[in-house]
């Protein structure tokens, strides 16, 4: 038990979640587009896929961070590292069910994603250190356009611009969520002269950021919507992402603004789903 409670915290499970979801309305934006697939069987397949890839980051993320760390009764860099590769191996092998099911555009946008956020926080040249606000921008990409697509792709065995639009709101929701992780790591940020907004703004101003991703992706829900590429009821995602906002004085709730976040993405989901084209 003493060695179960580190792992649990490494793997992060409120963060990871955002990841089924995503691709989640990427598959329900399929539905919406009438695209023919195989259904069910696949969106497990991808959304199991996802789950276990978030956990395979987030353990390569703690890894990064561990890296250089005065030793703890807790995980140590290898070992991290060592979970994260079990975890998206284990990815990998469920993903190669899509193949059959819808080809294997699904996976490659999958592994895009999974790229980006391994290549975030490596100390030196990760993303987080290379240029301020790179990092947020990939987690926006990998968490949006590309995970969104590989659930669109998951039904219909290909991407397409549609996916990509609806993927921008889903990705600002997903980085809106994560950018809470620059008030909780300053150690390790720190110590990896990673420029984070923190660092390069400081707290106070950093924490502007907590509103505008919640704006922002309204502002891309309303793009969505203008551009005929989904329904009115996108429109509802808009309460979770108030809620987002009001807790914009409370970076230190992380695991509740990763809830709230997951939740606005199954609204935007769900409103796929009811929604006829």
């Amino acid at each position: 038990m003493d060695r179960l409670r580190p792992l649990l915290d490494a793997a992060r499970l409120d963060r990871a979640l955002l990841a089924p979801c995503a691709v989640f309305v990427g598959s329900s934006y399929a539905h919406y587009d009438a695209q023919p697939g195989p259904g069910f069987p696949a969106h497990l397949a991808v959304s199991i896929a996802a789950l276990l890839a978030a956990f395979g980051v987030n353990f390569v993320d703690e890894a990064w961070d561990l890296a250089g760390a005065p030793p703890s009764s807790g995980l140590d860099a290898r070992e991290a590292a060592v979970c994260g590769g079990v975890c998206l191996v284990a990815a990998l092998l469920v993903a190669a069910f899509l193949v059959p099911l819808s080809g294997a555009a699904a996976v490659g946008f999958g592994l895009l994603a999974v790229l980006l956020g391994v290549i975030r926080g490596v100390p030196a040249v990760g993303l987080d250190t290379l240029g301020r606000g790179l990092g947020d921008v990939a987690t926006a990409i990998a968490l949006g356009p590309l995970a969104v697509t590989a659930g669109f792709a998951s039904q219909c065995g290909h991407g397409g611009t549609g996916a990509v639009l609806v993927g921008v709101p889903v990705g600002v929701i997903a980085a809106g969520a994560l950018y809470t992780r620059h008030f909780t790591r300053l150690d390790a940020d720190l110590r990896h002269e990673r420029l984070t907004p923190v660092r390069t703004l400081g707290e106070e101003r950093a924490r502007l950021g907590l509103v505008l991703f919640p704006v922002g992706a309204v502002l891309a829900i309303a793009l969505v919507v203008a551009s005929e590429e989904g329904p009115v009821g996108l429109y509802a995602a808009a309460a979770p992402l108030a809620v987002l906002a009001g807790l914009s004085r409370r970076p230190d709730v992380e695991r509740s603004i990763c809830i709230v976040a997951a939740t606005a993405l199954l609204v935007l989901a769900a409103a796929f789903r009811i929604a006829v084209r």
